[in-house]
């Protein structure tokens, strides 16, 4: 039997470890931007294949309004708009199923929206990453 848990999962940033996610089944998302790897078929069925040495990726996540986790993200955004900038490292870790996403040289897309109502709001946060290595189950590059 696999057991999953959210509780299990562990996000950091700068080697801080954020908390106060917003509900759902995607707060935290790591997605590579472009393909690893395309082709073109030749006129005679001919398939060739083009490898692509681009990495890059995204950390995207969401916090509840409420998170203090919202203010290391403010003072890092704030600094890379004012002139320092500091590349930003995201690591996300499923301690119990073993996977690991890894970025690095990575800088914050815009600071997040600000939405207020009835309830308290998310405040979704993006990360753009030079080389984002995704390792599922464990499994080596």
């Amino acid at each position: 039997m696999d057991i999953y848990s959210f509780a299990d999962v562990s996000f950091f940033v700068q080697g801080n470890e954020i908390t106060g996610y917003d509900d759902g089944d995607d707060v935290i998302t790591l997605d590579r931007l472009n393909d690893s790897a395309s082709h073109i078929m030749g006129l005679g069925g001919k398939m060739t294949v083009s490898l692509s040495d681009d990495r890059s990726g995204s950390a995207v996540f969401r916090l509840m309004a409420t998170s203090n986790d919202n203010i290391i993200m403010t003072q890092l955004i704030s600094s890379q708009e004012n002139g320092l900038f500091i590349p930003i490292f995201a690591q996300m870790k499923d301690n119990r199923n073993k996977d690991l996403g890894s970025g690095t040289q990575g800088y914050i897309l815009k600071p997040a929206p600000m939405t207020r109502g009835r309830n308290v709001q998310a405040q979704e946060w993006t990360i753009v990453l030079e080389r984002l290595d995704l390792l599922h189950k464990g499994g080596g590059l």
